[in-house]
Parts: C-alpha cells; structure tokens; sequence
C-alpha cells in the first residue's frame, strides 16, 4: 500500500516539476528577452549582440533534472547543422552551490554552445513561466518574435523543434 502511495506521489511530483513534455505555439509578439548573463567559462552573453543576425533557441535546465540534461544532448546533436543561423543557448537555473556541477556537464558532454548561469535566478524568474519549471524551451526570431515555447521534454521533442527551425528559416 505505501509503496504504491510513493509511486504515484513520484509520478505526480514528475508531471507537477514540468518534465512532461507540451508545446505552446502561436504565442507570437515582440519578445522581452533582452538579457545579458554570465557563461560557465567566464565571458558576457548578451542576446542583443545578436538581435537581427541570428535567431535564438534558449534551453533552461538544471543539473537535478535528467530530462533536461538529455534534451541538452539532443540539441548539441542538431547544433552543427544550424549554428550559423541560429544560435543555441543553454541557461540554468542552478544555484550556487551547484555551479561546479554545471561546468562539469557542459565539459563532460562538449556542449558546443554557450552555457550560462543565473545563480540568483533574476532573469531567469522574468522569462520562464512560474520562474522554475524545466526544461523549458523557448524559440526567438532574429526580429525578437518569440516562435514557440515548450515545456519539459520527452524522447523526440527535437524533432519538433527541428521542424520550427526549419520552418523558420524557410520563411526568413
């Protein structure tokens, strides 16, 4: 009896956290997403250096969360074939005291894009829908038009990122 009581406290603690998986589209409109971060080796990211010249797929993940860490994988994969016109970000919303942890997984799986941090979760409170939820995705026109958002992942997300993508680089 307890044991099915934690199973199903578990299974309802996983849908809750935001690791199911949703796509919201259509919320299209001029996107706020002006910040500036820190990344894991130490260098400045700010998203309007690339405004009009990239568009921007922004990852949150956190190092507790493994959906997280295998979308992170998942997009590392598909990176090659759009950095030139998309630019790939991954933000976590770890806290301090787990930083070593986020460098060490950026490291450990050559993520090929830049990871920056938000220890105090400032920004990251601003652009992510109750502040905490991952993985959180959200696909950004080089105009600054948020294209989609998606919430947690399951096996074969990308795939539906990578058709937006492709999408919106037909329609540029």
């Amino acid at each position: 009896m307890m044991k099915n009581f934690v199973a199903i406290f578990v299974v309802v603690i996983f849908f809750v956290s935001g690791c199911g998986s949703t796509e919201q589209r259509g919320d299209r409109g001029t996107s706020s997403f002006s910040f500036s971060l820190d990344t894991v080796d130490g260098e400045i990211f700010n998203s309007l250096d690339i405004r009009g010249e990239k568009h921007l797929l922004i990852a949150f993940w956190a190092t507790w969360c493994e959906p997280c860490k295998t979308e992170l994988i998942k997009l590392a994969e598909m990176y090659p074939s759009y950095s030139e016109k998309v630019e790939f970000i991954a933000i976590s919303t770890d806290t301090e005291e787990s930083l070593d942890r986020v460098s060490m997984f950026a490291i450990e799986n050559s993520l090929p894009f830049p990871v920056l941090i938000d220890p105090a979760g400032n920004t990251v409170s601003t652009m992510i829908p109750g502040g905490e939820t991952v993985p959180y995705t959200i696909l950004i026109s080089k105009t600054g038009e948020v294209v989609s958002r998606h919430t947690g992942y399951k096996p074969g997300d990308e795939e539906i990122l990578r058709r937006e993508i492709e999408e919106l680089l037909r329609n540029e």
